[in-house]
């Protein structure tokens, strides 16, 4: 599943980010968007941008074009134990 697709309140863990733009993915990585991490869709705005998800105990807004690089896992991620 994408964090896109994420249903608000729902909380997941994050697999992989794989964004196509490296200094996108740094940015993501800065922001704690990173394997192993949990995180919940707390609100979607108008028209579905953008995003404001809880990333460990802090609230991001990012769009939801770059939500669909941030691939999630169920409650065991395989190779990304912690």
């Amino acid at each position: 599943m994408l964090l896109s697709e994420l249903p608000k309140g729902k909380v997941a863990k994050i697999h992989f980010v794989a964004h196509p733009h490296e200094d996108k993915q740094i940015q993501l990585s800065a922001l704690g968007f990173d394997p192993g991490e949990t995180v919940k869709l707390m609100m979607k705005a108008p028209f579905g941008n953008p995003l404001q998800i809880k990333v460990g105990a802090t609230l991001i807004a990012i769009h939801t074009d770059d939500a669909k690089y941030i691939h999630l896992c169920d409650e065991q991620c395989e190779g990304h134990d912690e």
